[in-house]
């Protein structure tokens, strides 16, 4: 029988962790060295951690000797950007979920379609969602400040860690077995990217507050909002049905912006929870949808800030049609710039026209 601890731990007859407390998920996962799958410490179980974006990606991209810059422009080789996992946990976790991801993914943009489709989107739930709380678990040890002299404060401090308790619940339902229902996976987006204005064939980014995360491989990409059980998706179906064409890097962007400014603003958001039964051993994850998709007073700043941090290495380059560097940067900051849709309101197949030399 699964026994309930003080800490609201839930533990198997065989002391496997099915459900993290709030308390020892922060003391063990995000402020300690332990297996963010199993919670096992360094000296029970032998380690050779794991990849934050997976072997198999790193090599299907060529990305091992490349770098990712950080949030505070900091740079890390991905074939070094890890955090803690024990062997068997890894090797789990790769025939469980890896390796049905990437055999999807190395197919093209339409085998990747038909993996979600037909019967295998909690997989890729769960995928990005492992990706996620690898991302962010990794900034736990990265500094905040390039100059030491500032401060040794570490980008994990920023954040609100106990927003991460559920994600990581749901990305270790493949070991724990927890069941997950349709609407508690949010929605996975995957849409067809041309390459326009960089030669690289990867790209990625996410949001903790907003919860969002957005990945491009070759000429595919892959969005999610991981805690609005697809209310966010329902809020942009009429935009998402105007696009009618491969995005460019900078449109991959945009869209990412919107799904993240939307969840931003959702007025009555979902409640998630668990559901366990010690005595017959299942678990289960809950989530109260709101009947209706309601809107706070939308702040447009806010998307102006979204859309610098997210394309600012396109400025100054960017300038739209018959519009002043200036006048575009007011545009942006005044969280009304775009470069998926024309003043017609029709989708931008040819984004060039927003580049200039300044």
């Amino acid at each position: 029988m699964w026994t309930r601890h003080a800490d609201d731990t839930i533990t198997s007859a065989t002391g496997q962790i099915v459900y993290f407390g709030e308390q020892r998920f922060l003391n063990d996962i995000c402020f300690g060295d332990c297996c963010f799958v199993c919670g096992a410490k360094p000296h029970e179980k032998p380690f050779n951690n794991e990849h934050v974006f997976p072997e198999w990606l790193l090599r299907h991209l060529d990305l091992f000797d490349k770098s990712i810059t950080l949030i505070n422009g900091a740079t890390v080789r991905y074939d070094r950007y890890t955090v803690p996992c024990c062997v068997e946990c890894n090797s789990f976790m790769g025939d469980e979920i890896e390796t049905p991801v990437s055999e999807a993914v190395r197919g093209g943009y339409d085998a990747l379609v038909a993996f979600i489709g037909k019967g295998h989107p909690l997989a890729m739930a769960t995928w990005m969602r492992l990706l996620f709380v690898k991302t962010h678990l990794k900034d736990r040890a990265m500094r905040f400040h390039l100059d030491e002299r500032k401060g040794q404060e570490k980008i994990g401090d920023l954040y609100p860690w106990g927003h991460l308790h559920y994600t990581h619940n749901f990305a270790r339902c493949f070991y724990t077995g927890c069941r997950i229902p349709p609407e508690a996976m949010g929605w996975v987006l995957t849409i067809p990217v041309k390459r326009t204005f960089s030669a690289h064939r990867f790209d990625f980014a996410d949001n903790f507050i907003g919860q969002t995360m957005l990945l491009r491989l070759d000429d595919i990409a892959i969005l999610t909002v991981l805690d609005d059980c697809g209310g966010v998706l329902q809020l942009m179906q009429e935009k998402l049905n105007r696009i009618n064409g491969p995005l460019s890097e900078l449109q991959l962007r945009e869209l990412f912006v919107e799904m993240t400014w939307l969840n931003m603003h959702l007025k009555n958001r979902p409640a998630f929870g668990i559901d366990v039964d010690l005595k017959d051993e299942t678990f289960r994850i809950v989530c109260d949808v709101p009947p209706t998709i309601e809107l706070v007073e939308l702040d447009y700043p806010l998307r102006g800030r979204l859309y610098r941090s997210a394309l600012g290495e396109y400025f100054p380059t960017i300038k739209g049609v018959g519009m002043t560097h200036e006048e575009t940067l007011a545009a942006v900051d005044s969280g009304r710039f775009t470069v998926l849709f024309d003043s017609d309101g029709k989708f931008i197949n040819d984004v060039e026209w927003v580049l200039r030399e300044t």
